[in-house]
């Protein structure tokens, strides 16, 4: 009787376990469904109120991201596009370099502003991004190396940003880098910089107590990573101003700035 008690409670707890699965499996496919739809409505209005929709391959977003869905990516391009115009304004009065554009994160959603589609240029290490982009029918951006100079005049840009760009080059480069952003700003130019600095190291599990006091002690940490670019590199804010010091006039310098990552507007002198 017991035995026959209990198998049939077994019976129960599994077809009420059945049960809760495929309500959970629905909601998900449901999610799904509701996610797609959402994407296309977003290629739709990309499509109404701009020239083009950009969505590269995902390979190509993981280039740019930790995942690879629509979502992110046009998310992080809306949000990023909002700061450069917070920056540069609609109209920026000349040509404003996105470095290290990737596949146009930042640019999806720029082309439908002002005269952004003028004055817009970008260039990237990443080949196959740049020669997706122009299969896009976008001829505003070029390949560029991991090391100065930019394929660039001197003197050629009202203004340059980089999201996320000195966060995966090695910290002994960045000084070569800002006299590079030096050399291809007009007189009296504003960069717009990201960098990773104390919010990536602090409290952080994949950060030993070495790493954390040699990055106290020298200013930097540069970590190997595997992936497209994926090095992870953290300066404090003294090594960022140092790194400057005599090219540019620190006009802000804003901890956790720009999500985790410490932010700069940055003036040629």
């Amino acid at each position: 009787m017991i035995l026959d008690l209990q198998s049939k409670g077994r019976k129960t707890l599994e077809k009420q376990l059945e049960k809760q699965l495929l309500l959970a499996k629905s909601q998900i496919a449901e999610q799904q469904r509701q996610i797609g739809l959402l994407e296309k409505i977003v290629r739709q209005e990309l499509k109404t109120h701009r020239s083009f929709c950009l969505l590269p391959p995902p390979e190509l977003r993981m280039h740019v991201g930790r995942v690879s869905d629509a979502a992110n990516f046009w998310g992080q391009g809306m949000g990023s596009a909002k700061r450069v115009t917070d920056v540069f304004g609609q109209d920026p009065g000349g040509l404003v370099l996105d470095w290290g554009c990737g596949s146009g994160r930042t640019l999806n959603w720029l082309y439908g502003q002002g005269t952004w589609l003028r004055n817009y240029r970008g260039c990237d290490v990443d080949g196959e991004a740049i020669s997706w982009l122009q299969a896009q029918g976008v001829k505003s951006v070029t390949t560029c190396g991991d090391m100065p100079p930019l394929p660039y005049t001197a003197s050629k840009f009202v203004g340059l940003f980089c999201f996320s760009v000195l966060t995966h080059i090695h910290p002994l480069n960045h000084r070569a880098w800002y006299e590079e952003i030096h050399r291809v700003l007009k007189p009296g130019g504003k960069a717009y910089v990201t960098v990773t600095s104390d919010a990536a190291i602090v409290g952080r599990k994949t950060i030993t107590a070495d790493d954390e006091a040699k990055y106290r002690e020298s200013g930097w940490f540069y970590g190997e990573r595997p992936g497209h670019y994926k090095d992870a590199v953290a300066v404090t804010r003294t090594f960022s101003l140092e790194a400057t010091r005599g090219l540019f006039e620190v006009v802000r310098y804003s901890e956790r700035g720009y999500h985790l990552m410490d932010d700069m507007i940055l003036r040629k002198l």
